[in-house]
């Protein structure tokens, strides 16, 4: 058997054997997680938080389910926290190189694998006889040899059980009594948090100027120019001396009279227009006038 190949097949099995351990750790450090946050009333914090309060309470149609966002986002930050603590884990796991794991399972290949692996390009009889005794060995090496059954079954049951306590938490609603506002609070009251800043007071800044005149209604406001720029043209909001047009008191212009010339009564008497020209019908000029002195007189 070539032993070459020999390695890299056992190298593609030891990296799917460690896919297999870490996905199994993330799974189940994943439920661990979401079930202590949900455990603690991280899925209602969302509602104090101001960039998620308004999505708060919200579903979104997932598989033909409707899923709420606070399960959506409690598990993205689960399985965020689960990932980091995997990788940390499992930050070891590549240095062992297959060569060395097949040594340490077959005590008899210790140091003959190694040396037959960098020597099997040479032609000499000690590195022929070793090749030769070297192969017959690891054609008997199965890869399922290098799978730890023990902790992949211990995974998988630790799956189970997860799942099944946070299904069952979850149907019964089974919560502590932390209030996760309080602690948001507790959280922004740190020292070392930004603090947000007071913008309930006024927009703008307005300067007291009462003691520049002894009251409002005495200000100046025909006094120096005010000029303002709308659009680029120059306006000037000065206003005239003596023009106090708009700022009288409604009560006084209700109580002023104002004297009228009456006119002298005359007498009522038929007029006609000198611009009327039209011509009356045939017949019917008598009932005409007549009509018209009636409404005259009236």
């Amino acid at each position: 058997m070539d032993i070459r190949d020999f390695i890299k097949k056992q190298e593609a099995s030891l990296k799917k054997y460690r896919r297999t351990y870490k996905l199994v750790d993330f799974l189940t450090i994943t439920l661990v997680l979401y079930t202590l946050m949900f455990l603690l009333n991280f899925d209602q914090a969302f509602a104090y938080m101001s960039t998620f309060e308004v999505r708060a309470g919200t579903s979104y149609e997932i598989a033909g389910m409707s899923v709420a966002f606070e399960t959506v986002a409690l598990a993205l930050i689960a399985a965020f926290f689960s990932l980091i603590l995997t990788l940390m884990i499992h930050r070891h796991d590549d240095k062992t190189k297959a060569i060395l794991l097949v040594e340490q399972k077959y005590p008899n290949l210790y140091e003959k694998l190694r040396t037959a692996y960098d020597n099997e390009n040479t032609e000499n009889l000690i590195v022929n006889d070793l090749l030769r005794v070297v192969s017959s060995s690891i054609s008997k090496v199965q890869s399922s040899a290098f799978l730890k059954r023990r902790r992949l079954t211990l995974g998988i049951v630790l799956i189970l059980l997860s799942a099944s306590t946070l299904g069952y938490i979850v149907s019964n609603n089974i919560r502590t009594d932390v209030d996760p506002g309080e602690i948001i609070k507790t959280i922004e009251d740190l020292p070392f948090m930004p603090q947000s800043e007071d913008t309930s007071g006024d927009l703008f800044d307005i300067e007291d100027t009462s003691g520049d005149s002894e009251s409002s209604g005495n200000e100046d406001l025909t006094g120096d120019t005010a000029i303002i720029v709308v659009e680029g043209t120059e306006v000037d909001l000065t206003l005239p001396p003596g023009s106090g047009v708009g700022f009288g008191n409604p009560e006084d212009a209700a109580e002023s009279d104002e004297d009228f010339d009456q006119s002298s009564p005359y007498e009522i008497s038929v007029i006609s227009s000198q611009a009327y020209y039209e011509e009356l019908p045939q017949g019917y000029e008598t009932v005409i006038k007549s009509y018209f002195e009636e409404m005259a007189k009236n």
